[in-house]
């Protein structure tokens, strides 16, 4: 494990926790940060002990680059710094890739690790990439917890006049030993930087 501090949100960013609509019952969304046009809104819903959030920001980019940023593991990895390793772990078609995130933890925590699989669906103007953990698609590692169970999704959207809206939505349960009110407590950082960075790479 590294010794490097960062707050425990981190790792629901880096693991690739991004999720998908619920279709359970669930509270209503409430802001929790509003800032550098990233806003960030958090809710319980049944089936889960961890917080979902959702968080949205508006980038003056295309959606094609948009999008690539997603798939290319060294472009996600450049958002998502706090990353020890990205990579495509096997990509089935332009519409279908198995991705690998190992985040860093903070000590004494054990740094975690997460394997998705992504779906790509493209309509006229809009991008959705839904993901969920498939924990079991390589053995674990030594020293490194495997994330169980996540599910989530980005969603590219053409404005037009040049502006991409993205969102992304999670829901993840870590494993190991974190404790629920600790994740919870520092849920909203997590996406409000990833979000920061990807539109700060993008508008470069």
């Amino acid at each position: 494990m590294r010794t490097t501090h960062y707050p425990i949100y981190s790792l629901l960013i880096v693991l690739g926790l991004f999720s998908s609509f619920s279709t359970l019952s669930a509270q209503s969304w409430k802001v929790a940060k509003d800032k550098n046009g990233v806003k960030v809104e958090t809710r319980f819903i049944e089936g889960w002990s961890i917080k979902q959030y959702r968080a949205t920001v508006y980038i003056k980019t295309t959606l094609a680059k948009a999008v690539e940023a997603y798939r290319d593991p060294v472009q996600r990895k450049a958002f998502m710094a706090r990353s020890i390793e990205v990579s495509n772990l096997k990509e089935i078609s332009k519409n279908e890739i198995i991705t690998y995130n190992l985040g860093n933890a903070p000590w004494p925590v054990a740094d975690r690790d997460n394997i998705t699989h992504s779906i790509f669906k493209y309509s006229n103007n809009q991008v959705k990439v839904t993901m969920v953990s498939i924990p079991d698609f390589i053995p674990e590692k030594s020293g490194i917890v495997r994330v169980p169970r996540s599910e989530g999704f980005w969603l590219f959207i053409d404005q037009g006049n040049g502006i991409i809206k993205v969102v992304q939505q999670s829901v993840a349960d870590l494993g190991g030993a974190v404790p629920d009110w600790l994740v919870n407590s520092t849920i909203v950082e997590g996406p409000y930087d990833v979000l920061l960075a990807l539109k700060n790479m993008l508008q470069k």
